[in-house]
């Protein structure tokens, strides 16, 4: 067991990590160009600098802020020269469309180039929705310099819904897989994960519902991320429990951070949503950077933004926040991380559930499973491992998923 006096220990020395770039420094990464944009190495403002309000009111106490800096603000440029063909981000090899229901080819894809905000989708073929039947066509997406990319699927329309087929192995499976559920506890997964330099934890939202955190604290867990905001479907909100989740965490005695659901797409959205963030955030003691969490990838063309627009929204809304006096970090899989998204030195939060995380680079947070049990929550909850120091990761074949 370690105690909480090691975990606060441990806690400022990652608060106090911090890494910054000079400023107009240029990195040149898979053809694209990042420029800082705030202030230099040596000039770099602390939190409590950059607090609206008194040292009460920023994200960390006076200990981890007084001496606390973040990276400077990054921008992407899209490439000069536009090479490179559109992306199918999110897609089904099969889809299956019940009979008579309108057939809407974009609803089922998501795609993403890296100039234009805008690329042609064209569909091949024809699908007859009143006709139980297979139907292959072809979705193609090119971009304006003439970029294209063409990938095969198949309608399926039918009468009922599609039931999934059974064989003996898949029953094998899944029968064992009932017997074993206690790999899911979060005890076992305590014993297993955590060391002297990592703590296991949560995050939670209003879906996991009324929450006895004395219990999740009484069953070892060291922290929970809660989800503050969201901003989907045109509006933006509080998380309904965000408040009574904060309150009853830290009466338990729980290290607490944050998140925001964005699908934010313009600068004014971002600015606006940041500053309701900070102050749903005002007086509360916030002890890791506030998380973005991007995963809008089913129907991203819909918001009409380019991968360094996607960049460029999240470097946003580290520099609001930090603004506001709290450091950010990016929450993404290691399929984004290594195709779109560029942490640009800010502090990854790894979504990977599997054995062992894939993603070659430092983390410093884990989730490595959505269907944890914990005393004290009804149902699955996301359980994740903090690494104060950082965990670098070696680049090594992906593990099968565990759970």
């Amino acid at each position: 067991m370690v105690s909480n006096r090691k975990i606060k220990a441990v806690l400022l020395s990652f608060g106090m990590a911090v890494t910054t770039l000079s400023q107009g420094c240029m990195l040149n990464m898979n053809e694209y160009k990042y420029q800082s944009t705030g202030t230099s190495s040596t000039e770099t403002a602390t939190a409590s600098d950059k607090s609206s309000g008194s040292e009460s009111d920023s994200g960390s106490s006076s200990e981890d802020t007084t001496s606390e800096t973040f990276p400077s603000s990054l921008h992407m440029d899209p490439p000069e020269v536009d090479t490179e063909a559109p992306v199918f981000i999110s897609y089904p090899r099969t889809i299956s469309l019940q009979k008579g229901k309108e057939f809407i080819p974009g609803d089922y894809v998501g795609y993403i180039d890296d100039t234009d905000r805008e690329v042609d989708f064209k569909v091949t073929g024809e699908v007859d929705n009143n006709t139980v039947g297979e139907y292959p066509i072809q979705m193609t997406i090119t971009d304006d310099a003439g970029n294209s990319k063409t990938i095969d699927v198949t309608v399926k329309v039918y009468t009922k819904k599609p039931t999934p087929t059974k064989n003996p192995s898949a029953s094998t499976t899944k029968s064992s897989s009932s017997t074993t559920k206690k790999k899911y506890n979060f005890s076992d997964y305590k014993a297993k994960y955590e060391t002297e330099g990592s703590f296991i934890g949560i995050d939670v939202s209003k879906y996991q519902g009324n929450i006895d955190f004395q219990k999740v604290k009484d069953a070892g867990c060291h922290f929970v991320i809660l989800r503050a905001a969201i901003y989907n479907l045109g509006k933006f909100g509080i998380d309904s429990k965000f408040e009574e989740n904060y309150k009853k965490a830290k009466e338990a005695g729980l290290l607490v951070g944050v998140y925001y659901y964005s699908v934010d797409n313009t600068t004014e959205l971002m600015k606006e949503h940041c500053a309701e963030l900070a102050k749903a955030l005002k007086g509360k003691q916030i002890d890791f950077p506030v998380a973005y969490d991007f995963e809008k990838w089913k129907g991203f063309q819909k918001l009409k933004m380019n991968s360094s627009d996607l960049n460029n929204m999240f470097y946003l809304f580290c520099s609001e926040m930090e603004s506001y006096g709290y450091e950010a970090m990016i929450y993404a899989n290691p399929y984004f991380l290594r195709n779109w998204f560029r942490p640009g030195g800010h502090k990854i939060w790894l979504a990977d559930w599997k054995v062992k995380p894939s993603y070659a680079g430092t983390i410093h947070f884990w989730q490595f499973n959505a269907k944890g049990r914990i005393p004290g929550i009804q149902g699955d909850v996301d359980l994740n491992i903090y690494y104060p120091n950082g965990r670098v990761i070696e680049a090594k074949k992906e593990e099968k998923s565990d759970g």
